[in-house]
Formats: C-alpha cells, structure tokens, sequence
C-alpha cells in the first residue's frame, strides 16, 4: 500500500494506528465531553431499570418481603428481580431486628455483593430497633451497622411499601447516576 493509509503486515503496527485514529476522531468530532456524559447517563439509566435485589433478615419482615416476589405485585415489571445469592444481586432488603449475630454476619454478607451496592432497611425492627429494642439481643437499628439508602417504615410493612422503596431507590440512582468510576481525560475518557 502506498500513500498515507495503513499498512497491514503487522498487528502492533494495526492496533497502533487504530487508537490513534480513533484518537484524531474523537479529537475532530469533539465527543471527550459528551461522551462521557452519555455513558454516565446511559449507566445509571440501566442500573437504575434492572435491580437485583436479595432479602436477608429475621421475623415477620422478611416474610412480608417473600410476598413481594409473587404474582400479584409482580416486581419483575418495575426491573426487580428477586435472587437468593448475595454474589448476584446489588440491592440487599435487610428486614427484622438486628441481633448480635447478624450483626457479626452481615458485613461479611455485603462484602459477597458486587459494586454498586445499596441497602433497603426493611420494616421498623431493621429501621430502628423496632417493639425489641432495648432487649438483650437487639441492638438498634440497621444504620448502626452500614449505611442505608431507603427506609421502608411499618410493623410490618406491607408490600407496597417495599415496592415503593423499591421505586424509590431506583429513582435515586437515576438521578446520582450512581457510583462509577472516572476515568481522568489525560488517560483517555473513552476505551
């Protein structure tokens, strides 16, 4: 090949002369800024219509929030889809009271949960101690422990509340955009 073009005999000499291309190309039509701006957005966007989120928790919550996964107030239709393994969700529903030995459990738990996390608080117990704080084995409320990003209050809470949550929470990641990575523009915005 003759002129200016790319010569093809060689992969380093491709891979070179394609980032630099794409380089020129992203200089000339200017798309460093928006570019990342769309893909920010188009994160959060996704994120926030596809949550996962697990329950954990003791007591009559946690059963209320079992109803939540039927077919009557199909959650699968607001994005919501209901998993058991922590590694596979990133919303965790802690409901019921926090005792002493879930207290010792549940960092361990978020640390099997992939980033981005977030953490639902369940029914008055997980909110703040509840009718069993002050007890031997109740110590407070969830937020004592790791921070929380929605509160669903009642004893217990009825299934649309936790779906309001549920809405809620996706309504905050809309509009935070949620916690990405930024990549620093001398390092190149776009891979």
């Amino acid at each position: 090949m003759t002129g200016g073009g790319p010569s093809f005999g060689r992969g380093r000499r491709l891979v070179e002369w394609s980032v630099t291309a794409g380089r020129r190309a992203l200089r000339t039509l200017r798309l460093d800024g928006p570019a990342e701006l769309v893909s920010r957005g188009t994160l959060a966007w996704s994120q926030a219509r596809s949550l996962w989120p697990s329950s954990a928790g003791l007591g009559c919550c946690s059963v209320q929030s079992l109803s939540v996964r039927g077919p009557r107030w199909d959650p699968e239709g607001l994005g919501s889809v209901f998993t058991d393994h922590p590694e596979g969700c990133d919303v965790l529903l802690v409901d019921g009271p926090m005792t002493r030995a879930a207290r010792m459990e549940l960092p361990e738990l978020l640390s099997r949960m992939a980033e981005p996390r977030w953490v639902m608080a369940v029914g008055s117990c997980a909110v703040g101690g509840g009718v069993f704080r002050g007890g031997y084995a109740v110590s407070g409320g969830v937020d004592q422990l790791v921070p929380v990003d929605v509160y669903v209050p009642g004893c217990p809470p009825p299934a649309e509340a936790v779906l309001l949550g549920l809405v809620k929470l996706a309504e905050r990641i809309r509009v935070e955009g949620g916690p990405y990575y930024r990549v620093p523009p001398e390092e190149g915005a776009m891979l």
